[in-house]
Formats: structure tokens, C-alpha cells, sequence
């Protein structure tokens, strides 16, 4: 695989300079995939933006090999791709390029040891690592599951929150490979739960082994992929939630809206989202912009009436070869204004609604603004042989990557509700501090970073995703 890479960068370097001499055109003659055992053919095809029979210009050549295995790469189904040309017919400047795969280990079944918590750190400070904590289980995430970067998951899970889950997402099931769907069930239940937020932390409350809280949720999408940098998703969906009845009389009447111990409310969610970032995990170029908009419950009087809309913006860039720069932001409004129920009251704290220096807090609130910056500095990329050591065949090459980062972020929170509780919200937050960032496989990217917030709190935090 090295010296197909290096020869693959050989080609593209070869390209380059030809470009510089002459401005002509090629055509695309034939595409030859391998290295496939479980994806269909055209679930490649579909991630890239030639097919046979376009004309590609010479000059833009060695730039249009590397985004479209960055795109394939994207699904987060494979662990490494090559995008090469393999003939070049110079009279009748035809090409024929090879694309080169290695599937990924795509079925996941590995039992349940995780935290009950928001993340590693409040688990860590907060609640003194504490083992009961923990939830254990079982989580089966089959990635690819018919050959059509389909997924199915299932989880069945014991401890601090039993929960049993059930999800399948389809990106596609039309010729054009456009429409998708996805579906998922979930039903929980809790014995502690936070019924408040107090100086911008949640107060759990626990009533020896009574169930507290009971929820179900059921949730059907329909995504609308017209091409590789748009999509528009459409989801309906369902939550029932029952807590026990001394929630409501002794710790907070207003943990739903209506006072009631049970809430029941539909929600319809529409999204659109545009994409060229060059990678989605760890991007070093490229635009993501995406607009949301959410309705839950559909009366004054009923158990929710909450319609928020978010706007989310990242801009990637890089300067030399080794710099990358990261711009981005979110907003949130509750374009209605009535208190929500608790549990629809959330702003900062948790996915990408967060400052750095903060992961210990939540802020509620009605609306919010968050921005942030970060500077990163590629130390070092390879692959490692694992050889013989690595059961797994599809993991013993092992991509790697080491960035280390600059971290500057600030946000907003208004909260008209609980404010006078909660110090952090209605006011500028600040954060930041340096960060290292591990990509390995080119889908599991893992950051650790020592920050500081506005009361000069520091801490190490640690955060990570995956890119499927």
C-alpha cells in the first residue's frame, strides 16, 4: 500500500507539471474500482463528481484525484482509498482511473461500559468517578449492513440508565440515489434524573430504587441528497415521558409546562445542510453551512409549544502545508417565547453547543450564540504495520495523524426563566486554551485539551466522535 501511495503521488505530481504545460482536456474513458467485498459498486460511484464520459482539465487534475478520495473517504466505511490514473492514452487524451479500497471492519458488537454523564469530565469532577455511575450492556453497530452504506443499531443497556435502542438509516432506495430514510425507537428509564439546574449545574435527585423518570421516542426521517454538498432532511416524530409524581409537588412544578407528572408531544423537524469540506472529521478546507428548524407540540395549551430555529456555520481554510484554520458558529432562537418544559430548555452544554472551559456546566435558555476558532498544526501523519499483531485484517494498517491546537471560543446564553439561578447565562462566556488531536483510521478522531473559562478554572477536558 505504500508504494501504490507513493507512486499514486508520483502521478499527481506528474500531473501538476504537465498541467503547467499545456491547458488541454482529457476524457474520463472508464472508472475501475477494486478492493470491494461488501459495498455495491455504485455506492462509490455515487460519492464522485466525474463518471466516464467527462471532460476533466489537465491542470485541475491532481486536485480532483484527492477530493474525490477525501469524498469517499467521508462515509466513514473505509479505512483507506487511492484515486490514481492508470492509463493515459496521450494521442486521443483519454484517461482510465483507478480507485483502490480498503473496506473498513464494519459490524461493531461490544458490550456497554460507559458514563451516565453529559462527558468524561463531569464524571470525573463532579460526581468523583463514581461507579454506579456506569451503564453497562450491550451496543451492536453494523456500518454497510446490506452493502449500501446502510446502518443498523441496536443497544440493550443495564445500570445508572436502563435503555433499549433501535435505529436504521437507508441513505438511499431510489434509482437516482437521492431519497433515503431513517428510523429509530428508544425507551428508557431512570432512577436518578436532574430535575433542575442550580448555579449552572444539574441537581440529580434519587429516591432509593423508585423509577423516577420513564421515557419513549420514536422518531421517522426522509433525506433529500440532490448531490454530494446538499442534503434537506424531514423528521417526524414522538416522546411520552412520565416522572414520578414527588418531582412535581416537592423538587420542581415546573419541570413540565403544564405541572403534570406525564408529557406526550409530536415534533417535525426540517434541516438543510450544505458540505464541500474536504474531510468531515478533521477538514482542513471547505464550507459547511446548515439551517434548522423545529416545532414541538402543536397547541398553547397542550404539553409542549416550543419552535426553535438554528443556524450553524464552519469555515475550514489552511496556510502552508502544515496550518489549518477553523472559523465557526451556531445560533439558536426560540421564535416562540413561552417557558418550555425543562427538558426542551436546554442551550449550552452538550454536542457542539458548548465553550471550551465549560464542559463541566449547562446554561438553559431560550436562546444562544456560540463562536469559536481554532488553529491546528498537522505534527504528524503516517501509517503504522501492525502486521500479525492486529487479528483484524482490515486494521492492520493503521493511519494516524497528530494535530496540535490553539483553542479560542466565546458565547451568549439568554435565559428570561432561570437567570437569577444561574449565573452563566445572560452574559459573554470566554474559553480556550491548547489541544492535541488524534485521527486514527481517518474515522475516529479523539481531542484532549487543558482549558480555562472566564473564573480561571482549568482543566484537562476530552472529547471525541466518530465520522459514521
Amino acid at each position: 500500500m505504500h508504494g501504490q501511495r507513493r507512486t499514486g503521488l508520483l502521478i499527481t505530481g506528474l500531473l501538476c507539471i504537465a498541467s503547467t504545460l499545456s491547458g488541454q482536456s482529457v476524457t474520463v474513458e472508464s472508472i475501475l474500482i477494486s478492493g470491494l467485498k461488501r459495498t455495491k459498486e455504485t455506492i462509490v460511484l455515487r460519492e464522485l463528481n466525474f463518471s466516464e464520459g467527462d471532460t476533466l482539465q489537465q491542470r485541475d487534475l491532481g486536485l480532483t484525484l484527492e477530493r474525490n478520495r477525501n469524498n469517499l473517504l467521508n462515509l466513514g466505511i473505509f479505512n483507506d482509498v487511492i484515486v490514481n490514473i492508470s492509463e493515459w492514452d496521450t494521442d486521443r487524451h483519454h484517461v482510465i482511473i483507478s480507485i483502490e479500497i480498503k473496506e473498513s471492519w464494519y459490524i461493531y458488537a461490544v458490550p456497554i461500559l460507559e458514563l451516565a454523564d453529559r462527558n468524561f469530565n463531569v464524571w470525573w469532577s463532579t460526581y468523583n468517578r463514581a461507579l454506579n455511575r456506569l451503564n453497562l450492556g450491550a451496543r451492536m453497530e453494523w456500518l454497510n449492513f446490506s452493502g449500501r452504506n446502510d446502518k443498523l443499531k441496536a443497544l440493550f443497556q443495564l445500570g445508572f440508565t436502563p435503555k433499549q435502542e433501535i435505529q436504521y438509516r437507508l441513505p438511499y432506495f431510489n434509482k437516482k440515489q437521492s431519497i433515503g430514510v431513517t428510523m429509530g425507537f428508544l425507551h428508557s428509564v431512570n432512577k436518578e434524573m436532574s430535575y433542575a439546574t442550580v448555579n449552572n449545574r444539574e441537581q440529580f435527585i434519587r429516591l432509593d430504587e423508585r423509577i423516577l423518570q420513564e421515557r419513549w421516542q420514536g422518531e421517522i426521517s426522509s433525506v433529500y441528497r440532490p448531490n454530494i454538498f446538499l442534503k434537506y432532511e424531514l423528521t417526524l416524530g414522538f416522546q411520552a415521558v412520565r416522572i414520578h409524581e414527588e418531582i412535581a409537588t416537592d423538587y420542581n412544578p415546573l419541570f413540565f409546562r403544564n405541572g403534570d407528572t406525564h408529557h406526550e408531544a409530536l415534533s417535525l423537524k426540517f434541516a438543510g445542510e450544505y458540505d464541500d469540506r474536504d474531510l468531515k472529521i478533521f477538514p482542513s478546507e471547505g464550507l459547511k453551512t446548515m439551517v434548522e428548524l423545529k416545532k414541538t407540540g402543536w397547541s398553547k395549551s397542550g404539553d409542549e409549544n416550543a419552535l426553535v430555529g438554528t443556524v450553524l456555520m464552519e469555515y475550514n481554510f489552511h496556510s502552508g502545508r502544515r496550518f489549518q484554520h477553523r472559523i465557526s458558529s451556531i445560533g439558536q432562537y426560540s421564535l416562540s417565547r413561552n417557558r418550555p418544559s425543562l427538558m426542551h430548555y436546554d442551550a449550552m452544554g452538550s454536542g457542539l453547543k458548548y465553550v471550551a472551559g465549560y464542559e463541566l456546566y449547562i446554561i438553559n435558555g431560550l436562546d444562544l450564540i456560540v463562536g469559536k476558532y481554532q488553529l491546528a498544526y498537522k505534527l504528524l501523519e503516517k501509517q503504522i504495520n501492525l502486521g500479525r499483531r492486529m487479528p483484524l485484517e482490515q486494521f492492520r494498517r493503521l493511519p494516524v495523524a497528530f494535530y496540535v491546537s490553539v483553542l479560542a471560543e466565546s458565547g451568549y446564553v439568554y435565559d428570561p426563566y432561570t437567570g437569577a439561578d444561574n449565573s452563566f447565562s445572560n452574559r459573554w462566556l470566554y474559553g480556550g486554551g491548547p489541544a492535541i488531536s488524534v485521527l486514527i483510521y481517518n474515522n475516529f478522531l479523539f481531542q484532549f485539551s487543558y482549558c480555562t473559562n472566564h473564573l480561571g478554572e482549568r482543566g484537562l477536558f476530552v472529547h471525541n466522535r466518530t465520522s459514521f
